[in-house]
């Protein structure tokens, strides 16, 4: 398994893009200057009124497939 450390900062108003469809991944960038794509729904655990911020770790399968997220 691999991890990445990402940082988000997406206001509410474009999270509602990604909740209402328009867009189903959400590009970032690790630590290590990586492009990483990830799929929108994973962040709703993270969604406050004032969008998604903070950093996270993104943990993928051996196959690079989502397998977790957490705030760190």
């Amino acid at each position: 398994m691999s991890e990445v450390i990402i940082s988000l900062s997406l206001s509410a108003e474009k999270y509602l893009e990604y909740y209402r469809g328009y867009a189903t991944g959400v590009i970032a960038y690790d630590t290590w200057g990586r492009r990483i794509q990830i799929p929108a729904n994973i962040l709703r655990p993270f969604v406050t009124s004032q969008g998604v911020h903070g950093r996270f770790k993104v943990s993928f399968n051996s196959e690079n497939k989502f397998q977790s997220i957490e705030r760190v």
